[in-house]
């Protein structure tokens, strides 16, 4: 029937990347009916997708919407390296203290290279502006004596704890994965303040 054919085509676009699809807002007639039919199988569609991703991680995925922190030393690699790990063992304590003012955790730590996050792990209402806040209060800690380099996203993912049996982390599956570092990246380039 025409209504088995519009929820095939539903779940068939659930497997094609973005830049595939394109929309066409001329407004057809059987765009009622595609939007009908959509609302109704969506919650059915994203439950189907999300059991699919939790049988194929073996993990328990949860959609959620959080903000995802990246923040870094510019022109760290320029010091010389006695400095550097005293400059770690400050930056580390300094980020760690605003992270547990805001409400918000350190996801991990590689090189000069911080990542943190709000209302994921931990339920944070204003994560939004509990994000800023830490962000702006560790660019400003005169105590901290760096300049820092940070992107701040906000959006939905999917999270939750994955991996194998050697190795199992709570972690982020979406773009704003991605996009955090690009904001980071283009603010320093631009040398943004927050």
């Amino acid at each position: 029937s025409f209504l088995q054919m519009i929820r095939n085509l539903v779940e068939y676009r659930n497997y094609m990347p973005a830049s595939v699809l394109q929309h066409d807002s001329s407004g057809s007639d059987d765009e009622s009916v595609e939007k009908s039919v959509t609302h109704t199988q969506s919650t059915v569609t994203s439950s189907r997708s999300e059991h699919r991703l939790q049988n194929l991680l073996g993990a328990e995925i949860h959609a959620k919407r959080v903000t995802l922190m990246v923040c870094n030393i510019v022109d760290f690699l320029k010091t010389p390296e006695i400095i550097r790990a005293h400059r770690i063992s400050t930056y580390l304590a300094t980020g760690l203290h605003h992270l547990k003012a805001s409400r918000g955790i350190s996801d991990s730590f590689s090189g000069d290279r911080l990542y943190a996050s709000w209302n994921g792990v931990r339920v944070c209402a204003s994560h939004r502006v509990a994000a800023y806040q830490c962000a702006k209060d560790m660019c400003g800690d005169k105590g901290l004596g760096l300049l820092l380099s940070i992107g701040l996203v906000s959006g939905d993912v999917r999270c939750g704890n994955m991996g194998c049996d050697g190795m199992k982390r709570f972690t982020y599956i979406g773009s704003l994965s991605s996009w955090v570092h690009v904001v980071e990246r283009i603010g320093r380039s631009m040398e943004c303040e927050v």
